[in-house]
């Protein structure tokens, strides 16, 4: 193989490499968002369930 094939082949890598980095940079942050969106739908099911709790037992 020449040197200038396996330049031609680092460069193609690299490029392969950062494109590759780029999707799982993109992939983290999406990751991230769905989280947070998970959590405060948590708190919201918590904060409705508390309320109900609260509802029951006040009745007695």
């Amino acid at each position: 193989m020449t040197m200038e094939n396996m330049l031609k082949m680092i460069n193609e890598i690299d490029q392969n490499s950062s494109g590759i980095m780029e999707e799982v940079e993109k992939c983290k942050v999406s990751a991230l968002e769905k989280k947070k969106s998970l959590e405060e739908e948590k708190e919201r099911f918590q904060k409705a369930a508390f309320t109900v709790l609260d509802m029951l037992n006040s009745r007695e």
